[in-house]
């Protein structure tokens, strides 16, 4: 192996870029629930979609800010100095 193998690294590799992707996907259709409940016209159903979007949103949007936490191995990673 030559150290470039994204599937080696623990958290990252092919499950970390399917967690982003469902993330991703997650976003998209809660903002799809959000536009949905802008353009409803019954009270009840607008209300539900909008909790539902809401909720979505929320959990995607934790899971997309988790990834972005900075790992031991990150090449990014900031040095004191």
């Amino acid at each position: 192996m030559t150290g470039h193998d994204s599937g080696g690294r623990e958290g990252g590799g092919r499950e970390g870029e399917a967690a982003h992707a469902h993330a991703q996907y997650q976003r998209d259709k809660a903002e799809h629930l959000l536009q949905r409940a802008r353009r409803s016209t019954d009270p009840a159903e607008a209300a539900r979609l909008r909790e539902q979007g809401e909720r979505l949103k929320e959990r995607s949007e934790r899971a997309l800010s988790e990834e972005h936490e900075p790992r031991p191995d990150d090449l990014h990673e900031r040095y004191p100095g």
